[in-house]
This record gives structure tokens, C-alpha cells and sequence, in this order.
């Protein structure tokens, strides 16, 4: 199949989710696919990114749109009914790009990663045309609401319902959508029952990530995310604040390591706190991992399904995390995670599992089965050749 890929970020480095899901998606596709990458950069330093790309890709294309050309968009189109985020990438230069792609490849597909990118196919009919909207993000908005400031809250209570009209429109649209949870999945049929939504989860490479022999310093927690993401600085504080100094109540040696990029100062003055280290950026996750014996995520708010807890479980972490995370995982609790959502409860299952070696060591090796078996990346591969293959009979 001869597809076109649009992405709002550059997929390289995966370094946060959306660039995460987009590179594996690349990579998974391209052994059986012939893909042309166009994408957004916001200055000229992503372009040294692009050599890890080609390997995958027939043509790469790039659009450069600086933060400041995005939010003048924004600003000028705030009376507008639109999404917010739809303005802040609009962009002449990327629709006279992927017009003139059109009007001059034998495209048979378009994937379009994230709604942002949406507009740039939508009057491409001839297209069989794929939206990736990962997350219903009218519902992480409408979930996050309480926990953001004053002026974020306001911003975002205006934002929402903008959002949401325009997921629903975008799934009427085009050919077929992807989410990454069956529980937002739920969410949009609900409104539009006719809608062609398909689940393609994220995956793990479970070769990569792995238990290994080495020793598991005790008494030691992780955190990864990217840690310029408001769910996961809310998380940290969260962590840090309110649950950490109850476990080190009964566990006075319970170290908390903090991983992840683009710490925000918020972020790095929790390394204040006694038995916070705040790592940043890691090469190696499966190393970190592989130190540590309680992976901890109490994500108060989310959609989707947080790809960092898949990594921990691939690595036979022990995991806690919150409801809200597990809805999207479905796994069994007490058994392959364990789960909690207030601070008492969440220090309760950490001592809990820092004071029992066996109870941790057959909890995450079940969870690390239970990703082996649910969440593979190959299930965006099945997905295109069923494409493919509904295309080859309408053509015979």
C-alpha cells in the first residue's frame, strides 16, 4: 500500500507518547508498506532527527512552523469555533504540500496522526482515509478540570466542548478512526453509533524490555513520564506530597527516583524532598527498571493507556496505579497490578509490596505476561492488511 503519513510532531525521538505511538506505527508499517512521512517541525535543529527516519520511509517532508507563527494563529483565531489546537497547526505551507502530494502520488491511504492533522486530508475523498485520534480528549480534559489552576481551567473549560464537536465530527468524516482504549472508544459511539472506530493499542517490545539478573535495589520506587505533560507533573507532585511521606512513615529508606524529559521547575524542586532523586532524560529505561522494586504511576486523571506502566510491566515491575489508568489497561487486579486512588490506600499497596520479595516477583512476572500477551505493536500491521485487502477485492 502506498501511504501517506501526517504528523503534527516529528516521530523521532520517541520520547513522549504521541511520538512514541507514531514511531513504532512507522516502523511497524514500512516493512510491508512503500510510506511518505509529512510532518511539522518547530525549528531548524529537528531536521538531524530525520536520518533515523529514512530507514522507514520513501520521502520524508517537513513543514517548519515556529512556536510563535502557532501561537499567532491561536490568537487570532480565538473567537473562532474551532479547537484551539486545531489553529495553533494550521498552516498554508502544509496544505499546499499535501495538495500537491495528492495531486501527484498514487496514494492509496492516508494516515493522519492525531486530529490536529486532520484538516490537511479531509477534502481528499479519493483517499482512504485513517485519523488516529489516540485519546478522547474531551474526556482527559473534562477529567484534569479539577486539578488545574484558575486560568488553565478557564481556558480549557472553553476549549473542551470545541474539542469534542470536532471529534465527532472528524469520526463522521473520515474512513475509519483508531483509539488506543476500548473505554473511549465507548465514549464516542455513544453519540455516533455508526462511527468506524477500531482499538489499536500501544504496544511494548518485550525483547527490549526485560527483567535481568541483576539486583533490585530495595526499597526503591520509579516514576517515567515525560515530565513536562500536566497529568504527569500532577502526578509527581501528588507522589511526592501527599503519598510519599506516608510510606516513609513505616519504610523510613523509600527512595523515589523521578525519570523522565523536559522536567519542568516545578517538577525539579521536588528533588528537595527527602529521598526524591530527580533523574530527567534516561537512555536506558530497561536499566532503570531493572533497579528498582516498585513501579508507581497514581495518574489522577487520563485517557487512553499510559504506555510507561506497559514498559514497567514488560520489565516484571510490580505496578500501582490508580483506577482511571487500569479502565484502559483491564488488568487483573491484585494479581498482574495493583490499584489504589487515594494517598492512604496507594502508601498501603507500595509498603505492602516493598515488605514481600515473592509477593513482588509473581506479581510482575504476571504483569509482564499479560503485556506479552495483549499489547504487541503488530496489531496496527494486521489492521492495514485488512485494509489492503478490502481494497485488492473492490479493485478485482
Amino acid at each position: 500500500m502506498n501511504l501517506l503519513f501526517l504528523t503534527p510532531r516529528l516521530p523521532y525521538p520517541p520520547d513522549r507518547g504521541d511520538r512514541l505511538r507514531a514511531f513504532h506505527f512507522l516502523r511497524q508499517l514500512a516493512g510491508e508498506h512503500q510510506i511518505t512521512l509529512v510532518s511539522f517541525v518547530a525549528n531548524e535543529a529537528e531536521r538531524a532527527f530525520v536520518p533515523a527516519l529514512q530507514p522507514y520511509c520513501a520521502a520524508v517532508h517537513l513543514v517548519e512552523q515556529s512556536v510563535w507563527q502557532s501561537a499567532t494563529a491561536v490568537l487570532r483565531h480565538l473567537h473562532r469555533p474551532e479547537p484551539l489546537q486545531l489553529r495553533y497547526y494550521q498552516s498554508a505551507a502544509m496544505r499546499q504540500l499535501v495538495d500537491r502530494l495528492v495531486a501527484t502520488q498514487p496514494f492509496d491511504a492516508a494516515y493522519v496522526h492525531l486530529f490536529r492533522m486532520a484538516p490537511y486530508v479531509a477534502h481528499h475523498p479519493q483517499l482512504y482515509r485513517i485519523v488516529d485520534l489516540t485519546d478522547v480528549i474531551s474526556r482527559e480534559i473534562t477529567l484534569s478540570l479539577p486539578y488545574r489552576p484558575f486560568l488553565w481551567r478557564t481556558i480549557y473549560r472553553m476549549e473542551q466542548p470545541r474539542i469534542w464537536r470536532y471529534e465527532q465530527q472528524v469520526v463522521q468524516q473520515f474512513e475509519e478512526s483508531w483509539l488506543i482504549s476500548e473505554a473511549d472508544k465507548v465514549a464516542l459511539t455513544a453519540v455516533y453509533p455508526q462511527a468506524n472506530i477500531h482499538v489499536i493499542p500501544n504496544g511494548v517490545d518485550t525483547d527490549q524490555l526485560k527483567p535481568l539478573s541483576r539486583l533490585r535495589q530495595p526499597n526503591s520506587l520509579l516514576f517515567v513520564g515525560h515530565l513536562g505533560v500536566f497529568h504527569n507533573v500532577d502526578a509527581v507532585r501528588f507522589l511526592v506530597e501527599e503519598v510519599l511521606p506516608l510510606v516513609q512513615r513505616h519504610v523510613p529508606d523509600c527512595t523515589l527516583n523521578i525519570v523522565g524529559a523536559g522536567p519542568t521547575e516545578d517538577v525539579e524542586r521536588f528533588g528537595d524532598h527527602f529521598g526524591v532523586k530527580i533523574t530527567g532524560f534516561v537512555a536506558d529505561l530497561n536499566g532503570v527498571l531493572n533497579e528498582t522494586a516498585v513501579f508507581v504511576a497514581p495518574l489522577r486523571f487520563s485517557a487512553g493507556i499510559q504506555n510507561k506502566v506497559l514498559e514497567a510491566m514488560a520489565a516484571g515491575l510490580p505496578v500501582v496505579t490508580t483506577s482511571n489508568v487500569n479502565a484502559g489497561l483491564k488488568a487483573a487486579v491484585g494479581e498482574e497490578i495493583f490499584i489504589a486512588d487515594d494517598p492512604a490506600q496507594i502508601a498501603s499497596r507500595i509498603i505492602e509490596l516493598l515488605r514481600d520479595q515473592p509477593l513482588r516477583e509473581r506479581v510482575g512476572q504476571a504483569a509482564r505476561q499479560f503485556v506479552r500477551q495483549k499489547y504487541s505493536w503488530h496489531h496496527v500491521s494486521g489492521r492495514l492488511a485488512q485494509i489492503q485487502a478490502a481494497m485488492n477485492n473492490q479493485n478485482t
